[in-house]
Order: C-alpha cells, then structure tokens, then sequence
C-alpha cells in the first residue's frame, strides 16, 4: 500500500481492508459528506428517543456521559445496524501518520474481518481473521502465510470479539518482538512464529526477464499512484527492449477502480468495454460504465496475467477486462471472486466504509463469490496437513542451519538453494520443493529490500508457464 492523499483512504488501506473504494464515481474525499435532501423515515423518531435518553441520563447518571464515546458508539451501532460484515466506522489514529509515510511497524497482510455481531459460532469465518493476501517479501509472506488463511489466535488471545481494526492493530505488534499465530488453512491448524519489521507497503516492481525479451511487472494493490508507476515501468521496459508482457497480479487485494480503469487504458483502444457498475435502486448513486480513454500511450505487445486466490477486487476488474477483451492470457488459480463495490467517506475524524455496488465484467459476469477462472490453470503448490507441520517444524529447528549456510553461501543463486535442498531433502517427508522456497526466503529476508528479486524465474511455476506461452513454446 502506498501513501495517499486523504486521510480517508489512507487510514482505510492502512487497516488492510483491502477493498476497492469509490465514491461518486471516484474516490474524492470531500471535507465532510452531505446527507442534506435525503429522505426522512422512521429514524427520527428513534433518534428523538436516543436523545431524551441522553438528555436523562445526562441530568440523573451519577456518573458523568463521555459525549465524543457516545457519538462514536452510536456511529458504531449504526454501521453495525446495515447487516453488511464489510461495514466500519475508524477514527483516525496515529497509523494515518504511518500511512501517510509509506512505512509501518507490522507483519505485512492486507485482511479482513466481520463484525463480531456476525458471529456464527458453526462458521468459524465468520469470527476468525481472514488473510486477503500477505505483502510479497514481509514477515507473514516469508513465513509462509497464504491467501485465504485464517488466523483465530494472536499469542494465544482469541480474536472472535475483535473488529477488524483491532485485530489490524494487534497484528502489528512491535518491531523485533516474535510473536505467534494460529493459523486455519482448510483442515489444517498449525502456529507460526515470526518477528514484526518496518514494512515497506507494496508499490509497483518490474524487471526483464533474464534471458528473454519479456517484461515482468508486479502490481501489488491500486491506488492513486498506480497509473504513474504503471506508465513508468512500462517505459523502462520498452527502453530494455520489451517484446511481451508478464503482469503479476497475485495476491493483489484490490484498491481503486478508477486506478484498475486508468491501468487498462494502456492495453486497451479507446472505447473497449472495462467494467458496468450497478447500484441499488433508489440510491443516489447511478449505475454507469467504464470504457477504455485515450489519454495513455497503448501497448499492442502481447500479455499474459498471473492471478491467484488473492487476487480480488479491482485486480479483478482489471484481469476480467483484457480477458473478456481478448487482450491477455489469464493464467494461474481462481481468483478471490469479490464483485462488490465500497463507498470510504470521511466521517468526523476518521471515516465510514459500506458496500454500494456490484459490479459486471465486460461479459456480463457477476464473478462475486465465484471468481475468474483463468486461461491456463495452475494450481497453487501446497502442502497437506500432515507435510505443513512438518514443514513448519523443519522452519523451526533448523533456524540456525539455515543462517549459517547462508553465511557459508552468501551468494544468492540455483546453485545454492539446489546445494542446501539436496543436504536435507532425504531427512524430510514433505515436498523438497518446499526446502528450495525454505532457503530462497531465507536469503531474501537476509538482504536489503531494494536488493530483492523481483521475480522467480526458476521455482516459479506460473510464471515459468507464462514465459513459455509468451514465447510460443
């Protein structure tokens, strides 16, 4: 996540939400919403009882009424009140500041949460933390938390009662102090130790692929930015002779559909088909859509789209319009399938988010709790229940071999992680595939974070299947 300009949509990112944000057409916060003109209906009349309740209690209580926590309780409660689990109420907090900066003390995902009013104890998602997507290289990223994991106790402390910020702020933890997850993933129920860092939120990265005339380009979320480090990636590609196009979208949550609409215009002519957005009826809100403008250079180069189970939102939209288009190969697993909208308005210091929209592929589709089927499908490695705690607990107790390899081997190369799988891969009973992945995070995690690789051309599966469709092989 990079910085925004509103507090708004910055504190909203920040929390990790990871949702796609639009209001009146746009995200443009205003400097406070204007209800004036809407309908009256029977809330008056409850708000008139709230307020004699007030005004009793105000003259009886013995204790004295706190008037800025009734006002955030009540705005509170009535977010609550709309019987939509993607429905908040923030008030700003110093993580704005944070945000503001690009950097912040934490574990690196984008979540989400219902509110603890949804709580069915016979749907563990329904009380549990869900993990949209872990930030590429941070500490849950490294530690091997996926998409779609869900975490139900932070240091042993359950977090069925938490709001969604809460539980973003308790993720945080602090910076060099381990902490311990309990995490969900289908049948599976292990616990993860790793150490809270100042983690950079994700912007875009792009390389050559080495030995290839293919651009590889990773956005990891939309927001205001994006078209700016879009258009320069793409140039600095062309300028190293960039042939074709590798768009990595895995694990990205989502973010602006305007920044998505913006994206698109550089491989779509003008006038093609982006997405249909639907409003309920009556609302104040008109249903419109998106074509493609000519107000960005276009790439005619062939594209290929990597996506995966944390691929949601406005990377939906976006890979839905060059594949309904015909403009690129879809390749990689289902996608995360979130086809609704949210509306982020500031609200005295902080802000209210609730859904407002669906919206429809250039189809036609709903892809809402169905998601993209890609092109290609590849599905994602993963690892049994049985292979996980064995993995986790190989993690564990070699910690120190794996650092003292790489300080025998500092270089980063196949040779090295191929050397470090084979030592090991007879005394282990999961995949040794996993080891390669092992050690390949370990000497990511061991350098600066602008030395990190931008890509994984060699254990890579999607993306190796994508070069060699590229390449026509």
């Amino acid at each position: 996540m990079r910085c925004k300009s509103r507090k708004a949509a910055a504190l909203f990112c920040l929390l990790a939400l990871a949702l796609p944000c639009l209001a009146s057409g746009g995200m443009e916060a205003q400097a406070a919403p204007q209800f004036i003109g809407l309908r009256q209906s029977s809330i008056s009349a409850v708000l008139n009882n709230i307020n004699t309740l007030y005004q009793y209690l105000k003259t009886n209580a013995f204790y004295e009424l706190d008037d800025s926590l009734v006002e955030d309780n009540l705005t509170r409660a009535l977010m609550a009140a709309l019987d939509d689990p993607y429905a908040s109420y923030v008030s700003t907090s110093k993580e704005v500041d944070e945000e503001i900066s690009g950097t912040y003390v934490g574990i690196g995902i984008y979540l989400t949460k219902m509110d603890p009013l949804f709580i069915d104890w016979d749907d563990p998602g329904s009380w549990m933390i869900h993990v949209e997507s872990p930030f590429p290289g941070g500490p849950a990223d490294l530690a091997g938390i996926k998409a779609r994991d869900m975490i139900s106790h932070i240091d042993g402390q359950i977090v069925a009662d938490m709001d969604a910020d809460e539980a973003s702020k308790l993720l945080r933890g602090q910076e060099g102090v381990e902490m311990t997850l309990t995490i969900h993933r289908g049948d599976s129920v292990f616990n993860v130790t790793l150490t809270p860092e100042v983690v950079v939120t994700p912007s875009v990265d792009s390389a050559m692929i080495p030995g290839t005339s293919i651009g590889y380009m990773a956005i990891d979320d939309f927001t205001e930015s994006t078209l700016s480090l879009v258009s320069e990636a793409l140039s600095q590609l062309s300028y190293q002779g960039m042939e074709a196009l590798v768009i990595d979208l895995r694990n990205n949550p989502g973010g602006l559909v305007s920044a998505a609409h913006q994206v698109s215009d550089f491989f779509l002519q003008e006038g093609t088909p982006v997405v249909k957005v639907e409003f309920k009826e009556g609302s104040s809100h008109q249903d419109f859509s998106l074509q493609a403008g000519n107000l960005t250079r276009k790439y005619t180069l062939p594209v290929a789209i990597l996506v995966n189970g944390g691929t949601a939102s406005a990377s939906e939209i976006f890979s839905a319009a060059l594949q309904d288009n015909g403009r690129a190969m879809v390749i990689g697993s289902q996608t995360f399938g979130k086809g609704i909208i949210q509306d982020v308005v500031p609200w005295n210091d902080g802000y209210i988010q609730y859904t407002s929209a669906h919206y429809l592929t250039p189809e036609g589709n709903d892809i809402h709790e169905v998601g993209i089927t890609p092109d290609v499908v590849i599905e994602e490695e993963g690892l049994d229940e049985e292979e996980a705690a064995s993995y986790f607990a190989f993690a564990s107790a070699h910690q120190e071999d794996l650092l003292s390899w790489i300080d025998e081997h500092p270089d980063y190369n196949v040779d090295n992680i191929e050397a470090f799988a084979k030592t090991w891969e007879d005394e282990v009973s999961f995949d040794p595939l996993y080891l390669r992945i092992l050690i390949r995070n370990e000497y990511i995690t061991a350098m600066p974070a602008e030395e990190r690789p931008v890509m994984d051309p060699v254990y890579d599966t999607a993306l190796r299947e994508a070069v060699s469709l590229l390449e026509g092989k």
